[in-house]
């Protein structure tokens, strides 16, 4: 079994991680596997198959299959499971149902973004103990080993056990995915149809299949195998139809969807407010929903539930203010000769505006990225200003963003500005006599 660095437990937000000592053993098994280039961060999973542009077409006009094995998964099970892990998270998941997905935040006391995680909870209950619900967290690994931390040291006297389990994780994505799923499973094989609604089916072999719309499209379809069986699960996909498509091809969807991981894209100040996709709007999982008992959201949040730490801040956001920043989907200069890295000043004029995460290359768009940048910045590139122009590598450019004179400019598709009156805002002004 491939070996793994765990002694990373003490990283913030935004911080580089030591490399990993994980090596998926599709590395060696699947004809063309390329490790990740300079420049990007070393998982140990294939970066790319021999063809990474053609990979990522394979997602639109058949599918994919992914090795995501470098994602580790914490289990959580015991009687108490739902109604501890929702004292501590962002989610609303104390009556989550068996068969559900849905995804959450654990907040600093600050209210600041230190863990994000998708929750699982399988249709079938533990074969050891049928009357207690277990839910499985799937992290990425820089961040896992302060999660698991944080939540062992939180466990006091709550009925609730907290241990790594050895599975690994394949994304399958494509308008073929649920056909693969049926030729390689049998009638073992989940509907694409939102994740908080959408049953985990658990296979007789132990690997359990959940769908996750957030990233990819509808047709995405998620297994967690047991490690020992990767190669062989990997094997049967690509034998029923799935092209191998390697982790560039999956980061170019998660940029293109603008759902960050926390260690690229994101620092030790950001909160919720600034990630559309955390909070959820009406164009992919409502966040707000009609009564405090309604649950879990697709997003990471759900405002309706209060009571975890750093919620006061995301509760003064969502009714008084405006989030400093924003994360957005930005296109990046394709002629510089140079390519930003994760973390690097992104900078408007001579003032630094924010900072740029992941980037990558799509088959359609050349270079994009994720980037955290000042709200009245890119409030000016949705009203048309300079910074909502196309790329340009010319030097005398100086209203444009830039990192290091790599020219940016921020994605209007894919930004949405909340301009909506804030009730309590309103409240406040009305109690002041500002408005009638």
């Amino acid at each position: 079994m491939a070996t793994r660095e765990t002694s990373n437990t003490s990283k913030t937000p935004g911080e580089a991680p030591a490399p990993t000592t994980y090596q998926s053993p599709l590395l060696d098994a699947i004809d063309g596997a390329a490790d990740a280039p300079d420049g990007h961060q070393q998982h140990g999973v294939a970066w790319h198959y021999g063809n990474p542009l053609g990979e990522q077409r394979a997602f639109e006009r058949s599918a994919g299959a992914v090795d995501r094995s470098h994602q580790r998964v914490l289990q959580i099970s015991g009687a108490d499971t739902l109604t501890w892990l929702n004292s501590l998270i962002s989610q609303k998941i104390d009556a989550l149902d068996p068969g559900s997905t849905t995804h959450g935040l654990i907040l600093d006391a600050k209210g600041h973004i230190e863990h994000a995680f998708t929750i699982v909870q399988p249709q079938e209950p533990s074969p050891t103990r049928a009357d207690e619900p277990s839910v499985y967290l799937i992290s990425e690994p820089d961040t896992f080993d302060a999660l698991q931390t944080y939540l062992t040291h939180m466990v006091f006297w709550s009925a609730v056990s907290v241990h790594e389990v050895d599975v690994a994780l394949i994304t399958v994505i494509g308008p073929d995915a649920p056909t693969i799923m049926a030729q390689t499973f049998g009638s073992h094989r989940t509907p694409a149809t939102p994740a908080a609604t959408t049953p985990p089916d658990t296979l007789p072999d132990g690997t359990i299949t959940f769908t996750d719309p957030l990233v990819g499209t509808e047709d995405s379809i998620h297994l967690l195998v047991p490690r020992p069986a990767l190669t062989d699960a990997f094997t049967a996909l690509i034998n029923a139809g799935a092209k191998p498509a390697g982790l560039m091809a999956y980061e170019a969807e998660r940029v293109k969807a603008v759902i960050p991981e926390v260690h690229a894209d994101l620092d030790d100040h950001t909160v919720p407010h600034e990630i559309e996709a955390f909070i959820g709007t009406p164009a992919n999982a409502p966040t707000q929903r009609a009564t405090v008992d309604d649950g879990p959201t697709t997003s990471y949040v759900h405002l309706n539930k209060g009571c975890y730490r750093g919620q006061e801040t995301v509760s003064r956001i969502h009714n008084l203010g405006r989030p400093p920043r924003l994360l957005v989907k930005l296109q990046v200069d394709g002629y510089s000769a140079r390519r930003p890295e994760p973390g690097e000043a992104i900078t408007y004029g001579k003032r630094k505006v924010g900072r740029i995460g992941t980037v990558v290359d799509d088959c359609d768009e050349g270079p994009i990225a994720l980037g955290l940048v000042k709200r009245s910045i890119v409030e000016k590139a949705i009203a048309g200003g300079a910074t909502g122009g196309a790329p340009s590598s010319s030097a005398t450019q100086t209203n444009a963003l830039e990192v290091d004179g790599t020219t940016l400019a921020i994605d209007p598709d894919t930004t949405h500005l909340d301009e909506a009156p804030k009730a309590g805002r309103q409240a406040v002004d009305k109690l002041r006599g500002k408005t009638p």
